[in-house]
């Protein structure tokens, strides 16, 4: 059972990745033929560099993509077993279809977590890194990264280690820059700051001005500022749910609560953290009835055409619950699961007639 157990493995699995390998090529060279709109000589971002902010988007597209290719890649795994009459081998020597699936379902699992990983730790870090390049290199005075946002507004340079949303922020750092010496000449932190109808309150402010013959500070409560960050930097600047780690999401689920706002995109993308590996089980499992049941004798191109429909069916269904429920009300926890749920019984159910 071992040894069957391992060579199913490398069969599907061989699959799993070059289909992988195949779609994330093919979506990177049209992502790449696009980024050459926005190539331009007057700017540092040539072609070298929209090549490499191409291939910095590689790892989320990898992670998008995998219960489609989990999909395609099982069907064509354990389709060419099946074409080769190798299932019906180990069906003659006593492993029954549950026992295959099962199997699977133990790539699958081990498959899960890698995508976990990715979605978690790889693929947030590369977006926000990718982000940042291209923003510095088309000269746009904005970076994006770790240490929060970092904006140049004429002779300022501030700092944002939180932005909440288009009306808080919290860890605002000033730098006022004299332009005739070059030098830093004062340093401005705030704890937060929270947006009004005439600007941006400052508040538990702290103020070092740097002069020739020495510092002076100053500490104040609040103070108002009407140009604090340009208005355009915030739509750049803005979060975006699907680029933040699980953990991340959680801390802006947290803080909506306490702020009694809406949290609903946050918490659909907090929970599609965990449906996506998820995914991956429920894909193994479609892919079986198409195998074993009235797919059993067609080609490899059949089996491709069936698991891309399915895929972009389970992607589409996916997202447009996703939007219905943040729009109607739905429970975010009920619209992430929800298809996942409908296609494992629909695999499952399948799965009853098949002997």
């Amino acid at each position: 059972m071992n040894f069957l157990e391992r060579y199913l493995w490398k069969s599907v699995l061989t699959s799993i990745l070059i289909t992988w390998l195949s779609l994330a090529l093919l979506d990177r060279f049209f992502a790449f033929l696009s980024e050459m709109g926005d190539v331009s000589p007057e700017t540092q971002y040539g072609n070298l560099q929209a090549l490499y902010y191409t291939l910095m988007g590689t790892p989320k597209i990898l992670y998008d993509y995998f219960p489609t290719v989990t999909l395609i890649g099982s069907l064509l795994g354990l389709g060419n077993l099946a074409a080769n009459s190798e299932l019906t081998a180990m069906r003659a020597a006593g492993v029954s279809i549950r026992q295959i699936v099962v199997m699977t379902l133990k790539l699958g699992l081990a498959l899960a977590i890698v995508v976990f990983v990715l979605g978690e730790w790889i693929a947030p870090r590369t977006e926000l890194a990718a982000s940042s390049f291209k923003l510095r290199m088309q000269q746009k005075q904005l970076a994006i990264g770790n240490q929060g946002v970092w904006v140049k507004d004429g002779n300022r340079i501030l700092n944002i280690a939180t932005l909440w949303s288009a009306n808080k922020m919290e860890g605002v750092s000033i730098y006022a820059i004299n332009p005739e010496e070059g030098r830093i000449e004062s340093i401005t932190h705030a704890a937060r700051a929270e947006r009004d109808a005439d600007g941006w309150m400052l508040y538990d402010l702290k103020r070092q001005t740097i002069r020739a013959d020495g510092v002076t500070q100053e500490v104040l409560e609040q103070v108002h500022q009407t140009d604090l960050i340009p208005e355009q930097v915030m739509s750049i600047a803005a979060v975006k749910p699907n680029q933040l780690a699980a953990s991340q999401l959680a801390d802006y689920i947290q803080h909506q609560h306490d702020n009694a706002l809406s949290s609903a995109h946050f918490e659909q993308a907090f929970w599609q953290h965990f449906t996506t590996p998820l995914s991956t089980l429920v894909m193994l499992v479609l892919a079986a009835p198409f195998v074993f049941g009235f797919q059993r004798n067609s080609g490899a191109g059949q089996r491709i055409f069936i698991g891309i429909l399915i895929g972009i069916g389970f992607f589409l269904f996916n997202r447009t619950l996703g939007s219905i429920g943040i729009v109607y009300g739905v429970p975010p926890l009920l619209s992430a699961t929800l298809p996942l749920l409908i296609f494992l019984v629909g695999g499952l159910w399948m799965l009853r007639g098949i002997r």
